[in-house]
């Protein structure tokens, strides 16, 4: 397989997933839990048929372009704090999630032909992404994030991706936990209409401080 830093690296197009809890919501008719959303959907038929739909949509469009594709894992919702308030438990139920969800895209990717496919473990923020009052700061969010980044990396992810985080600080914690991995990670913001990241911070500041 293409190594995957490289390959972005060269500057080449690389296609995407994007929006599997909306189209969830709004392509299919299946209710999802409100606290560990499209995670809750594995280990159910109708929800991995649901999922499985939907991704190879895009390995079948990847293909068709010969373009590498990124499949995200479905866990953007698979942290302690969304699995307690779903009544799943805490850590052994994160670990659990999440190595289901990369056994789900490692089964996708060996039926998959074509180009290169990558399979990114997402890590979401412990808080809502558009709102700043639960984002943890870089201390607490480390030690947040380290069970789901340890999880999606054991059961075999090629890179992690945390993904829309509104403060700085728990994007600064987050890749702490995603580089003790050792596996390579990718950061992303949710930005205002300034292209500020939502706490304030000017994006290009934001970038030069989870990189140092």
């Amino acid at each position: 397989m293409a190594d995957f830093v490289g390959t972005v690296a060269a500057g080449g197009p690389v296609l995407t997933d994007g929006g599997i809890e909306t189209r969830i919501m709004f392509e299919t008719a299946l209710p999802m839990d409100p606290h560990v959303q499209v995670a809750g959907l594995l280990g159910d038929p109708a929800g991995e048929q649901a999922l499985r739909g939907i991704y190879r949509g895009y390995l079948t469009a990847a293909h068709s372009v010969g373009l590498p594709v990124v499949i995200g894992t479905p866990t953007f919702r698979a942290s302690a704090r969304y699995t307690e308030r779903a009544g799943l438990g805490g850590s052994a139920a994160v670990v659990r999630l999440n190595r289901a969800a990369v056994g789900f895209q490692r089964a996708l990717r060996r039926d998959a032909d074509g180009p290169a496919v990558w399979i990114a473990g997402v890590i979401g923020p412990a808080g809502d992404a558009y709102l700043l009052d639960a984002a943890p700061g870089a201390d607490e969010a480390a030690a947040y994030h380290r069970i789901q980044a340890e999880a999606l990396a054991e059961a075999g992810a090629d890179f992690l991706y945390g993904a829309t985080f509104p403060a700085v600080g728990e994007a600064i914690g987050a890749a702490r936990a995603m580089a003790s991995t050792g596996l390579p990670f990718v950061v992303s913001f949710v930005v205002d209409d300034s292209g500020a990241v939502l706490d304030g911070t000017p994006l290009a500041a934001a970038i030069g401080e989870v990189d140092a």
